[in-house]
């Protein structure tokens, strides 16, 4: 299932990457944009964006992708025990909303409720030995939509 999001915003490591990753996207049907030291696209999936990224073979990759491998690292390395670190996972997941560009469309759920949601994750990672963390289930473990575009 896709998640639109309003932009998606894409880190690129030289301007030949930023190119390729342009031709890329624009090839997908997609009309990337400059934005000061991003390439965004606006309306699309995050998830799809990287996908499409990496099957192409550039080295840019979507800054929410990024930031959640982040998180996945902080919460495999603490377990499932996160309730006293509940200040600092949601503090990493701010910080993903905020490097995605998406902190007006999303916030992180109190900090009460972050152990839990931290606790969902790392039972879902051991379940599926360290499985793919989507846009869709990082927004619906960590986030609540804010209701701006």
């Amino acid at each position: 299932m896709e998640t639109t999001e309003p932009v998606v915003r894409i880190r690129s490591p030289s301007p030949e990457d930023e190119a390729r990753c342009r031709a890329l996207l624009e090839k997908a049907g997609l009309a990337p944009e400059s934005q000061l030291t991003w390439l965004a696209v606006r309306d699309a999936d995050p998830d799809r964006v990287n996908d499409l990224l990496v099957e192409g073979g550039a080295v840019g990759r979507v800054a929410a992708r990024e930031q959640i491998g982040k998180l996945v690292g902080f919460v495999i390395d603490h377990g499932p025990g996160l309730d006293s670190r509940a200040g600092s996972l949601r503090a990493t997941v701010a910080r993903v909303l905020g490097t995605a560009g998406l902190g007006a469309r999303w916030s992180p759920l109190p900090e009460e409720e972050m152990g839990a949601a931290g606790a969902a994750l790392h039972e879902y990672l051991m379940e599926t030995r360290g499985g793919f963390v989507s846009w869709e289930r990082f927004t619906g473990l960590f986030c609540r939509r804010t209701g701006a575009a």
